[in-house]
């Protein structure tokens, strides 16, 4: 392995460990979903943005249309939406739940992108699906609680707006500087609608100690801003394939952190679900390593 390569693998595997950290800090703060992706977002655009105006430091002139472009808007939307369920769906139902439901996304791309680019559904990509869509229904076995069945289906709508966002990235005319900017804007989008919310008195914003206020920071600044970052300098040097399944580290250590932080267990069909998630994305990527493929930042 070339020292480039090595370089590129360790930035997204931190990527990987810096993401997975973020169901114990939405399950230990007191904030409701909305006074996290508030704080979240706003410390992350701020971080994302000076990494942005580093990385085209030399760069003399951007297009700067390309931050209010259709393209650009649609795709900031998307992401708005895949973290914000997120958030929501890690407080409803468990933290495992949630990550292993959100990653169901590469099974959507694999399966819908041929359509979108009008080339032949593959039939394994139909059974991937139907495998898929099986082990989702291992997560509501045993959830007789509203708020469990709730949230499972919105960490399901994460994973298909995780799966619009890959299909937006990966059009030819998205720019490495769309990529960027369409993440800071809809980080912008989530900060004027958590606002908006606050404002009408249906959110809980206010950390009740210094402890809660430095777990917001490092949930803007360490678990989205810097390992996107990482992530985006380290893909040059891997393969495509190469790096989801590195990202695959995360929803492992998603339900590690929480199980250890607040004793937060999964189901036992929970984690046979995951297991049979991970299993198929990872055996689908594997068959699909041989052709070009897009990498997307995580929630």
């Amino acid at each position: 392995m070339s020292k480039l390569k090595r370089r590129g693998s360790f930035f997204i595997l931190a990527a990987a460990v810096f993401w997975s950290s973020g169901g114990f800090f939405i399950k230990y703060i007191s904030l409701d979903a909305f006074g996290i992706s508030l704080w979240r977002s706003s410390l992350a655009a701020i971080t994302l943005y000076i990494f942005y105006r580093i990385n085209f430091s030399g760069v003399k002139k951007l297009d700067s249309r390309e931050w209010y472009s259709l393209r650009t808007l649609a795709t900031a939307m998307v992401y708005a939406s895949l973290l914000v369920l997120f958030v929501m769906a890690t407080k409803l139902t468990t933290s495992a739940n949630a990550i292993f439901l959100q990653y169901t996304a590469p099974v959507y791309v694999l399966f819908f992108d041929p359509i979108i680019s009008r080339t032949k559904v593959k039939r394994a990509d139909i059974i991937a699906v139907l495998i898929t869509i099986a082990a989702m229904g291992l997560f509501f076995v045993g959830q007789f609680e509203t708020t469990s069945v709730i949230g499972n289906i919105l960490a399901l709508i994460s994973g298909i707006c995780f799966a619009g966002y890959t299909l937006l990235l990966k059009h030819e005319k998205t720019s490495e500087a769309m990529r960027w900017q369409s993440v800071i804007v809809g980080h912008l989008i989530i900060v004027v609608v958590m606002l908006i919310i606050t404002l009408t008195g249906n959110a809980i914003v206010i950390p009740k100690n210094i402890e809660e206020v430095g777990m917001l920071c490092f949930l803007g600044v360490m678990q989205i801003g810097v390992p996107y970052a990482l992530f985006t300098k380290g893909i040059p040097h891997v393969r495509a394939l190469d790096a989801l399944l590195l990202s695959m580290l995360e929803p492992v250590l998603n339900p590690v952190w929480v199980y250890f932080g607040v004793h937060e267990a999964p189901s036992e069909y929970a984690i046979i679900g995951g297991v049979i998630i991970l299993t198929v994305v990872i055996v689908r990527t594997f068959y699909e390593g041989r052709k070009p493929a897009i990498s997307i930042p995580m929630s």
